[in-house]
């Protein structure tokens, strides 16, 4: 367990805000995505964040005050080739992580798994770069290494309110003016990511942290409603906005 000053981190989002519309939604969702990982992260531990980007990454260590982790980054403006003719940049869907086998403490990927699919030539949805992706970080993971991935969660009642008005059950669904996702996951989905991937010691839950174009607390208030039409009681994870699972990478 790691110190973290969540207030601290808050408000360099609020501040980051006014220059990256992101952070605007984003700031909090980073800052509890964070404040969760360093309740479970060691005083010497390496940590790869997958996905994220240099203000982000600002934001987080601003929360470890004074004892940030060793922090590093890759995104698709991560160069692979520096001095080429031809630029390549890192794609998370086809490129393996430039990083040896066991190398990382921790793993993190907040809010770039669900930009992970592809569309095939046929229209279908394709897991191929999502489940290539989850494999890389496991394996750049040290045994016992930790994996935390955090994304929006398309079964819980705020998008259940999108389905019973028959909207698409997404928590940031494509439309004439917004790009959203082109698919969203379930805590099934990344329950079975993770075993695929090697991984166990699966922790899933949810929290609220996404109230873009609706707010949390009218959501919440489908839950009765949501379970009544299931005929059983929703599980921590479905019953907020945004998934989080932790796992680890076996020490055997």
């Amino acid at each position: 367990m790691r110190p973290f000053d969540f207030a601290r981190a808050l408000a360099c989002t609020v501040e980051l805000a006014t220059a990256f519309d992101y952070f605007t939604i984003g700031g909090p969702r980073i800052a509890m995505s964070a404040r969760n990982l360093a309740m479970r992260l060691g005083p010497q531990d390496r940590v790869l964040d997958v996905g994220g980007f240099k203000q982000a990454r600002d934001a987080v260590l601003a929360g470890f005050t004074d004892s940030p982790p060793d922090w590093h980054i890759i995104n698709g403006e991560t160069l692979l080739n520096p001095g080429a003719d031809a630029a390549r940049y890192f794609d998370a869907r086809l490129d393996r992580l430039p990083f040896d086998d066991n190398s990382f403490d921790a793993v993190v990927c907040w809010e770039t798994v669900e930009h992970l699919f592809t569309i095939r030539a046929d229209g279908v949805v394709s897991w191929d770069g999502v489940v290539f992706a989850c494999q890389e970080m496991a394996r750049v993971l040290k045994p016992g290494g930790l994996w935390q991935v955090t994304t929006t969660n398309r079964f819980c009642p705020r998008t259940y309110w999108c389905f019973k008005n028959g909207l698409a059950p997404m928590v940031n669904a494509p439309t004439l003016t917004h790009m959203g996702h082109i698919f969203e996951f379930a805590g099934e989905d990344l329950l079975t990511l993770a075993r695929g991937a090697g991984l166990g010691g699966l922790d899933l839950d949810s929290f609220n942290a996404y109230d873009m174009h609706f707010a949390a607390p009218r959501a919440q208030q489908l839950a009765p409603e949501m379970e009544a039409m299931l005929g059983r009681q929703l599980l921590p994870h479905e019953w907020y906005d945004t998934l989080q699972l932790f796992a680890h990478k076996p020490l055997g």
